[in-house]
């Protein structure tokens, strides 16, 4: 009796290991398909201004309020950040920044919209440059 039950214990652990890993498998598959392919781009704002001054706050805020929100009103993420490049003249130049990470579908009005924003950002605060990453990323929610 008690092998019985021994060899009856067994086979309905296989069969819940079995049924288990079935589920877990089709989780997984249907986790996968949600995945896709979207642009990422990373714009990397320097808040120096010719002269030695920094571009403030509320400056940085006004200008993200009235360009690059309306622009890309789906989401966007904004993150403080130092950093340092070599300057045309050879000298190190450190400064704080502003990181503004995009994700979206590619398309040709999204991505006139970000060199439109560069453009803004440039004439607006006088600056020679805005760094422009853009990746293909796989993502999922």
């Amino acid at each position: 009796m008690l092998l019985n039950f021994k060899n009856s214990l067994k086979s309905l652990t296989l069969a819940g290991l079995m049924l288990s890993s079935s589920a877990c498998t089709n989780l997984m598959t249907r986790a996968e398909s949600s995945d896709k392919t979207l642009i990422k781009e990373e714009l990397y704002f320097g808040l120096s201004k010719p002269g030695g001054k920094t571009i403030s706050e509320v400056e940085w805020q006004q200008f993200l309020n009235r360009v690059i929100t309306p622009r890309f009103k789906d989401g966007l993420t904004v993150v403080d950040a130092n950093g340092q490049y070599l300057s045309s003249s050879g000298v190190l130049v450190k400064e704080k920044s502003k990181l503004i990470i995009l994700i979206y579908e590619e398309n040709s009005t999204k991505n006139k919209m970000v060199k439109d924003t560069i453009s803004n950002y440039k004439q607006t605060f006088h600056q020679e440059a805005v760094l422009r990453v853009t990746s293909n990323v796989k993502v999922s929610f």
